[in-house]
């Protein structure tokens, strides 16, 4: 049972008081796109674990119910994805606090802004392809205890491509997976317009999450890859590891 914030706790979101959750962005006091990987279907007929992995965009401050909003949902780790000017430049909200585990895990590559449109998804490919820095992200999810809170700075393209490849090795549709990449438009959409409104020359088509963006990425994932797991043999994880990543991943019939 929870009491009202006036007499020092806080009253959780509805969702967190049971089963199955009825929203999947978790709302945080200064991010728009904290989102659970939970609760898509598989190929196989079951789903993705509630609140096992969380994607998120940069979280600059954390307020005492943003704490607690995270710590029922389970969260223990937070990986940064940023490079170390994203990082010296600002600050991460985790980096400060001992209530959970912080790592920063720079994904090379992440952070450029691409030249033009058809080089977005080859952005994503170089993010993954024969890239060493990828094989501590996996790990460290994989090796987690309690569930795992990744972002970069717009929670969109290196956090999307983690949970692209998260949601592979799970077994959700191609339909799902671009869905969840988009989701990302709908949250950014008003900063993005408000962008553009002050800078004419704003790149707003390269920043925009695009459907074809990421399907063109899955494209060249799996033309050379052919799946996660293989992929996952390939950059170095261990067959307990990867097998640990896909037992997180999927809820318990």
């Amino acid at each position: 049972r929870t009491r009202t914030a006036a007499s020092g706790l806080v009253r959780l979101p509805l969702f967190l008081k049971g089963a199955q959750p009825t929203m999947r962005r978790i709302p945080l006091s200064t991010t728009v796109n904290t989102r659970d990987l939970g609760g898509y279907p598989t190929e196989d007929g079951r789903s993705t674990a509630i609140y096992a992995f969380l994607r998120s965009d940069l979280p600059t401050s954390l307020t005492k119910q943003d704490i607690t909003l995270l710590k029922h949902c389970g969260v223990t780790t937070v990986i940064d994805l940023r490079n170390d000017a994203e990082v010296r430049r600002q600050r991460c909200a985790f980096e400060r606090l001992d209530e959970f585990t912080y790592r920063h895990l720079e994904i090379r590559g992440g952070g450029r802004l691409p030249r033009d449109e058809a080089d977005v998804p080859v952005s994503y490919f170089q993010m993954v392809d024969e890239n060493d820095s990828i094989l501590p992200v996996f790990r460290t999810l994989s090796a987690a205890q309690g569930a795992v809170l990744y972002h970069c700075v717009a929670g969109k393209d290196r956090t999307g491509v983690v949970s692209a490849l998260l949601l592979l090795l799970a077994g959700v549709p191609r339909a799902d997976i671009l869905a969840d990449y988009q989701a990302t438009h709908a949250y950014w959409y008003e900063i993005l317009t408000q962008y553009q409104a002050r800078d004419a020359e704003f790149p707003i088509n390269l920043i925009v999450p695009k459907l074809a963006y990421m399907d063109a990425f899955l494209d060249m994932f799996l033309k050379k890859y052919k799946s996660a797991a293989d992929y996952f043999y390939h950059i170095g994880l261990q067959t307990a590891e990867i097998r640990r990543l896909q037992e997180k991943l999927i809820a318990p019939i």
